[in-house]
């Protein structure tokens, strides 16, 4: 949705929406389904009396079928191709229609949302026109709010992307019920100063955990996991929920208070969100990097980072990307790469390849977009802060310190040789990964947020009291 959105701040389009009504009972049955319908609707509904009380043939899918999702899919899917659009091999959830004179219709859907955009008013009129006629729907005109995230459209074509509802109301659910000392005081940091994630924390069985989820009157795996999908927008709080996700079986008292403090800094910086610019130098992340880079041209560019050794568990290292395109993140993640690395160079490394892998398949699909192969498009530069990862992804000879390293991490070798990617490093300061592989200090977390997320400024947006217990 991301890259959607930010293709859209290029072209300077508006975007739309429209829901399918019931859009399940709108599909063909496509096999041999037969239900039995009581025989006391036949009293309630005399006109049907003829198909009550026995066997029938169900020739459209009805809610609580297996596969209505699918054949729902299979009907607009069919669609769409008849009427030009391509699915994408990168995201089939997302199609491109190529007009006569080179107008260009997008369109994302998500069960019965869809998301949609063109570069001529004529031809989205047709389209809306042609699929009206064929189903039911509602046209919702400019797009506000797609899976719980706001969307707001603004004059000069800028496209904000924000979680703020969403944030509000699953504090509120988890922190005004929880059983713990009220603290108002401001939050600057995602966890506390003091927090080491570690298992040694953890209660000694699940039964001395469901105590402890009584004392505070806090279910941790549920809180964790409805915290996961605000980290969909929230850079800033990836690396918290990433920790906090390990210990969902048998939390302990560290892990509960630690818990508490992210909610409490949630409630204290909700107000953060991701803007994608119709011109991407107006934005804080792409002047900062123009300024260091000058040869940095593309709107589509990546940060990859990794702390060495930091997991006490398993010494495992806490890595982290980010990938911006058109002044905004489209997709980051806080993560511990499998292997044990034996230096900081070959965590940064082992890093680096994740990084790679993702920034491949965005490559693929922001090329689908733009109508062009993936291979003549420009190569995308991931910035590193150590130099020694450079030279490693950039030098072909093997030394006694990289040799032990597994072939499938040269992956970031062979992006770079084939032009795909260009490593570049920069100075700690400018690491704009570093917010998902550590627990930043207040002015240092302060730093990175105010560079990566835009303030969300509305008048309309209301700030509730959220009231601890």
């Amino acid at each position: 949705m991301k890259v959607f959105l930010a293709r859209a701040a290029r072209l300077k389009c508006r975007v739309r929406q429209l829901d399918f009504v019931a859009a399940f009972l709108q599909a063909r049955s496509r096999s041999r389904i037969f239900v039995t319908i009581p025989k006391i609707f036949g009293t309630l509904f005399p006109e049907y009396a003829r198909f009550c009380g026995k066997p029938v043939r169900l020739s459209m899918s009805m809610y609580g079928m297996t596969l209505s999702g699918k054949y729902w899919y299979l009907d607009l899917l069919e669609y769409l191709l008849s009427i030009g659009f391509t699915a994408s091999s990168s995201v089939p959830c997302l199609f491109v229609q190529e007009g006569s004179k080179g107008h260009r219709i997008f369109h994302l859907n998500y069960v019965d949302d869809m998301l949609y955009y063109g570069t001529c008013a004529n031809s989205l009129a047709t389209f809306e026109a042609g699929l009206k006629e064929r189903f039911n729907l509602e046209l919702m005109g400019q797009a506000h709010w797609y899976l719980a995230t706001r969307i707001r459209l603004h004059e000069n074509f800028d496209i904000e992307l924000d979680q703020h509802h969403y944030c509000i109301s699953t504090v509120q659910k988890y922190l005004s019920q929880a059983g713990c000392q009220k603290i108002n005081h401001h939050h600057s940091t995602p966890l506390p100063s003091d927090f080491v994630p570690s298992v040694e924390d953890c209660s000694e069985d699940e039964g001395a955990a469901k105590i402890l989820e009584e004392e505070y009157n806090l279910d941790f795996a549920s809180c964790v996991g409805s915290l996961i999908y605000l980290a969909m927008t929230r850079c800033d709080f990836c690396f918290a929920v990433n920790k906090l996700a390990k210990f969902t079986c048998r939390p302990g008292r560290v892990h509960f208070n630690a818990l508490l403090h992210s909610l409490r800094y949630l409630r204290d910086n909700s107000l953060l969100g991701i803007r994608f610019y119709s011109n991407p130098a107006r934005s804080p992340l792409m002047s900062m990097i123009s300024g260091l880079n000058p040869q940095q041209i593309h709107p589509l560019f990546g940060f990859s980072d990794s702390s060495w050794n930091d997991d006490v568990d398993t010494g495992r290292s806490t890595g982290c990307f980010l990938i911006v395109y058109m002044g905004g993140v489209i997709d980051h993640s806080s993560n511990l790469p499998d292997p044990v690395a034996l230096s900081s160079a070959e965590a940064e490394y082992n890093e680096g390849c994740i990084t790679f892998m993702a920034g491949s398949h965005l490559r693929m699909l922001i090329a689908e977009l733009e109508g062009v192969d993936e291979s003549n498009m420009d190569p995308t530069y991931v910035y590193f802060d150590s130099k020694s990862a450079v030279a490693m992804g950039t030098s072909y000879k093997d030394t006694k310190h990289t040799r032990h390293i597994l072939r499938r991490y040269h992956y970031v070798r062979e992006g770079v040789n084939s032009k795909r990617f260009i490593l570049h490093w920069l100075d700690n300061e400018y690491q704009m990964a570093d917010i998902g592989t550590k627990n930043n200090l207040g002015p240092k977390h302060q730093q990175l947020v105010s560079r990566i997320h835009t303030i969300i400024k509305d008048q309309q947006i209301h700030q509730p009291q959220i009231q601890e217990g």
